[in-house]
């Protein structure tokens, strides 16, 4: 007799299976007993492309949820739900977080999804039961805003400061040197929060800080009068003897595809500065005149690639009678430029001691100290490599609690964090110890 029932409620299980799907299909004892849910759609008038979201179904540990998170600042509350199940199911029992209720769902009530909902699908066998929780995922910080914090740094007494980056002891490290009143000083650090200092040996305390640059695995900057000084380890210096008259290092044109990496400089001859370039080998060719409105020092530079060419530009920073520009120069082989934005166009007030960059596939300018030795906080990009510029929308803008300053150290780290070390609020003032760190939140 026990056989015989149990027979019985599966046979009505499946007569109830085929009514509900169609008397057409052929069903087993699986079918009877599968309580899956197979999709989830979600659809809500007011919020505009809530029917395309695609939600996926973690079986086994039965989770509902969408892989791509809806914008940031949409409104999730009642909306219509539509469940579709391998099969088919018996009833289906709903938690609705939000409300704090559960209830028997008859498919079509909307239900709340401002917070999780969970669903018990009852299988057809009227015993086998599978249980999920679902919801959506919406960006919880605007995607574009970027978000700064700040750092401190050693030396608090620091007349001037430059970070660069560098390989040491077979490591890619930050070396910050830093001039004090009474010596210059050299720190290290793998991750730019924890320093240590280093002993520091046959750099003149007259060298320009700021044009330490890095070149086939050696630093290179110019001392006054007219000097050319190296380190293979950042630490001990030497003067290069056979070097001619640099004045201004501009940078570096990395190695192309088909061209080597060159330093850029600017050499100091008698008749008139000319750009020149050294090759690996230590070998120099001149080029053409420095023209009158180009910067010779306090220039933001950056190094970059465009249509498979390597190229290096140069941006704002003053001329050789000391006038600040707002200019975007350009050049692949350093010893010849092109003026890429002159003074007319002004995008930006003339300015020293800006900071440029590389990041989220633009050029970025921030601050730099104005002719009447005003700070600005200001940010400007360019999607053009510094053809044209234009303000920073208010997401990417400075904290308040940010000082404009100009003459920081930029770079960006392995984690999307754009980094400044330092900076100075005038011409003549002392170099912040303050490290800041922003990252746009959808480069995280």
């Amino acid at each position: 007799m026990k056989n015989n029932k149990v027979l019985f409620i599966i046979g009505c299980a499946l007569m109830l299976l085929a009514s509900c799907l169609g008397s057409g299909d052929s069903y087993t004892t699986d079918d009877i007993q599968d309580a899956q849910i197979a999709s989830l759609v979600l659809s809500h008038d007011s919020v505009e492309g809530l029917g395309n979201v695609k939600f996926t179904i973690d079986q086994i540990n039965g989770l509902i949820f969408n892989n791509d998170s809806l914008p940031y600042g949409t409104e999730i509350g009642k909306v219509v739900c539509t469940l579709t199940y391998s099969v088919g199911v018996g009833s289906v029992r709903v938690v609705q977080e939000a409300l704090g209720d559960t209830l028997w769902w008859n498919g079509t009530d909307s239900l709340d999804f401002s917070r999780a909902v969970g669903f018990t699908t009852l299988a057809y066998d009227g015993k086998t039961e599978k249980t999920y929780q679902a919801w959506v995922n919406i960006h919880r910080e605007q995607p574009d805003s970027m978000v700064w914090e700040s750092l401190s740094l050693p030396a608090s007494d620091a007349r001037e400061r430059s970070v660069v980056k560098f390989s040491y002891n077979d490591n890619d490290a930050y070396l910050m040197y830093v001039k004090t009143s009474a010596s210059c000083l050299l720190y290290y650090s793998g991750d730019a929060e924890h320093w240590a200092e280093l002993p520091l040996t046959g750099l003149p305390g007259v060298a320009d800080i700021s044009q330490i640059t890095p070149y086939e695995n050696t630093l290179y900057v110019p001392v006054a009068p007219a000097g050319l000084y190296r380190s293979s380890d950042g630490q001990n210096w030497t003067i290069q003897e056979d070097a001619p008259a640099v004045g201004t290092i501009l940078g570096l044109v990395r190695e192309g595809r088909d061209t080597p990496p060159l330093l850029a400089a600017i050499l100091r001859n008698e008749e008139a500065d000319v750009f020149a370039a050294m090759n690996r080998e230590g070998q120099w060719t001149e080029g053409n005149t420095v023209p009158e409105n180009f910067p010779v020092s306090a220039f933001g530079h950056i190094s970059y690639n465009r249509m498979n060419h390597e190229y290096l530009s140069v941006v704002a920073g003053k001329n050789r009678r000391d006038r600040a520009l707002n200019t975007t120069w350009a050049t692949t082989n350093a010893t010849s430029w092109a003026l890429l934005s002159g003074e007319d166009e002004n995008f930006f007030e003339p300015k020293s001691g800006i900071m440029l960059t590389l990041y989220d596939d633009m050029f970025y300018l921030l601050g730099g100290i104005n002719a009447a030795d005003q700070a600005s906080k200001e940010i400007h990009l360019s999607i053009d490599n510094g053809a044209t510029w234009f303000v920073a929308d208010t997401l990417k803008n400075f904290p308040e609690n940010y000082p404009p300053r100009g003459y920081a150290s930029v770079h960006v780290d392995a984690a999307n964090h754009l980094l400044l070390f330092g900076g100075k609020t005038s011409e003549q003032g002392k170099s912040l110890n303050e490290l800041w760190r922003g990252r746009i939140n959808r480069l995280k």
